[in-house]
C-alpha cells in the first residue's frame, strides 16, 4: 500500500522517522511534513498571491521525504495536488502525535486537520495520537498500527470510508493495561481554560494558556471516556458539519 505520512510536530521530530521507517518495512512510503512545529494550527493553510510555499526534498532516507514551510494542511494539499498527483497515496497517516487529540482537541489539532484534508480529497486517512510519550507507548502504538494495516485471515483491510477520517487515540496507561479498542463518538466536553500572566526577562507581560478537560463530564461511548477506561479510542469523523436537527427545525419554520 502507498502511504503518505505527515505530522504537526515538524520534520525534525524523531517520532516521524520512527513511524516512517517502521511502516516502510511493509509499505511504499512518502513523507511530507512541515519544516517547523505546527501544533495547534488546526486547518490553517497558505494562500493568496503574496504568500508562497517552498518545498525541499530530503535525501537521507530510502524513500521520498519532502519538507514544506507550511501547515499540516498545506503538506497534504500540496502533496495530493502537486507532488504526488500522478501517483496518489492509498492512505494518509498523520502522526504519531505526542499528546492526545480526542474530543474537542480534534478541532484545534494540526494532526487531525492533516487527516481531514486528505478526507476532503476522498483519500482514507488516520490521525494517530498518544496520551503518554514514553518509548514504550510509542513502540506499542507503532506495532499496533503496523498490525492494523496488515490484512489477516483473508479479511479485507479496514479503512475509513470516502470523505471520512478516523481519529485514533491511545490511553496513558502502560501497554500491558490497555483494555482493547472501542469505536467511539467524539466527546464535546470543553476545556476549562484560563491564562497565567508571565513576564519575559525584559519585563514584557504576556499570557500563557492553561486548561484541562473536566473528566467528570466525560460520557460513556465517547473518546474521552474510552481513554479514561484504558481503551484505544477510534472515532470516525465526517467532513460535513451540518447539524441535521437544527437544519430540520429551520426548514420547518420556513414552511409554516
Amino acid at each position: 500500500m502507498r502511504i503518505l505520512l505527515t505530522n504537526d510536530d515538524g520534520i525534525l521530530s524523531p517520532v516521524l522517522y520512527r513511524v516512517s521507517d517502521v511502516l516502510a518495512k511493509e509499505h511504499d512510503m512518502v513523507v511530507v511534513a512541515p519544516s517547523t512545529d505546527q501544533s495547534g494550527k488546526s486547518h490553517g493553510f497558505t494562500h493568496r498571491p503574496d504568500k508562497l510555499l517552498t518545498c525541499r526534498e530530503e535525501l537521507h532516507r530510502p524513500y521520498p521525504i519532502f519538507q514544506i514551510d507550511g501547515t499540516p494542511c498545506d503538506c497534504i494539499k500540496f502533496a495530493i495536488s502537486q507532488l504526488l498527483r500522478d501517483n496518489l497515496p492509498d492512505l494518509v497517516v498523520s502522526g504519531i502525535n505526542l499528546g492526545e487529540n480526542a474530543g474537542v482537541s480534534a478541532v484545534y489539532s494540526g494532526t487531525v486537520a492533516a487527516a481531514r484534508e486528505a478526507a476532503l480529497w476522498g483519500i482514507p486517512a488516520l490521525a494517530v495520537s498518544l496520551m503518554a510519550e514514553t518509548e514504550a507507548h510509542i513502540d506499542f502504538a507503532l506495532n499496533w498500527l503496523l498490525k492494523w494495516l496488515r490484512p489477516s485471515d483473508g479479511l479485507p483491510l479496514s479503512l475509513p470510508s470516502p470523505y471520512t477520517l478516523w481519529n485514533i487515540n491511545f490511553p496513558a496507561c502502560t501497554p500491558e493495561e490497555v483494555a482493547g479498542v472501542e469505536f467511539t463518538a467524539m466527546s464535546t466536553v470543553m476545556f476549562q481554560d484560563h491564562y497565567e500572566e508571565v513576564r519575559t526577562e525584559h519585563g514584557i507581560p504576556g499570557y500563557r494558556l492553561l486548561g484541562r478537560k473536566p473528566s467528570g463530564k466525560f460520557a460513556p461511548g465517547t473518546d474521552d471516556y474510552a481513554l479514561r477506561q484504558k481503551r484505544i479510542a477510534i472515532t470516525p469523523l465526517q467532513i460535513a458539519q451540518t447539524s441535521p436537527m437544527e437544519l430540520e427545525s429551520l426548514q420547518q419554520r420556513t414552511t409554516r
